[in-house]
């Protein structure tokens, strides 16, 4: 804990460190707001000389760190926000009255965010069928400390890996096939309620249907192999985790991945890191040769539906689907996406 961080826990919390480590965990993940405005106000002031007086000027002053910045005040009050060995704090939304002390492994909130996730689909779609549980990790935000060191952490199953990598594939290769841009619409940026339409379309050099369709036969196409690559690990239930160090200088991040949902329930909160490595698979080679080969069968895919496409699709065939409109509330602090 920086002496920085213990003066304002003292300034603000004076009985904090005379409390049990239970109830100190207790005030960390259900921390009073005006303790976390009063002790966020003192270590900006102290760390970067930066005075803010209310909660407008505390977000723009975070807005305009840069990521050194960003990582050195995350570092300083993850003491006072995660649990366990590693302070580990889980940067993501609960429901009241949860939090991250109402799961004692990664696999109980798993299952509890699955579970809330596939009950909303049912709600939204009409004839949904619930897929099977086989653990729903993607890109989950965290933050620890590593062997005394703080670190950003990503956590995703392993199928959620191969598929980020897999949908960045099949993106970037589809504008090779058909090179294509957005550009404004005519309503684009006009007022609309209180907010402002955004409003862009695909330019494809005369070749809109088709780049449609091809985008259409890709979503469909990778949302089954996506399934395939779930049932396969879980299948093999090899119960291993991968560590992927992706820190640069002012950005550490480790990437946890994990293979099956069995191995969830391995990985306590209060002991992270020690659980993850009792499981770590150290040898990457296979998680790359496998990306490597789905990669190929990607590519593949997608120049024989393009073939397809130029030789035989009737662009006058149109799909039919719901017409969305999306406005950006003013001061949203989207506006930038207007220009």
């Amino acid at each position: 804990m920086l002496p920085e961080l213990r003066r304002a826990i003292i300034k603000f919390v004076p009985d904090y460190f005379s409390w049990d480590e239970e109830r100190q965990e207790q005030y960390r993940v259900a921390t009073p707001e005006g303790d976390v405005f009063n002790v966020r106000q003192f270590l900006l002031r102290e760390l970067f000389d930066i005075s803010v007086s209310n909660d407008d000027e505390m977000d723009d002053a975070w807005k305009f760190m840069n990521e050194a910045q960003c990582s050195e005040i995350n570092a300083a009050l993850l003491p006072l926000q995660g649990i366990g060995e590693n302070y580990f704090y889980l940067n993501e939304f609960f429901c009241d009255p949860k939090n991250i002390l109402s799961f004692e492994t990664l696999y109980d909130y798993d299952l509890d965010d699955y579970k809330f996730q596939e009950e909303s689909r049912e709600k939204e779609q009409e004839d949904y069928e619930r897929r099977p549980f086989r653990g729903s990790l993607y890109s989950t935000w965290a933050r620890l400390i590593i062997d005394g060191t703080f670190t950003y952490g990503v956590l995703s199953m392993v199928s959620g890996y191969l598929y980020s990598h897999l949908e960045d594939l099949g993106n970037d290769y589809i504008e090779k096939l058909i090179p294509h841009e957005f550009k404004h619409g005519k309503n684009h940026g006009k007022l609309e309620g209180s907010g402002y339409l955004f409003d862009l379309k695909t330019d494809a050099g005369g070749l809109e249907p088709q780049l449609d369709e091809l985008k259409c036969r890709f979503w469909e196409h990778l949302s089954k192999v996506y399934e395939r690559l779930m049932s396969e690990f879980d299948k093999k239930s090899e119960q291993r985790v991968f560590i992927l160090n992706q820190s640069t200088p002012d950005d550490p991040n480790h990437h946890f991945l994990f293979t099956d949902k069995e191995i969830l329930q391995r990985i306590h909160f209060r002991s992270f890191m020690r659980d993850c490595r009792a499981a770590e698979q150290t040898d990457h080679s296979s998680l790359f040769r496998k990306l490597d080969e789905e990669k190929q069968l990607l590519t593949k895919y997608l120049d024989t539906e393009y073939k397809d496409i130029m030789e035989n699709f009737d662009p006058k065939i149109l799909r039919f689907r719901k017409k969305y409109k999306v406005v950006i509330g003013k001061d949203s602090g989207l506006e930038e996406l207007l220009e």
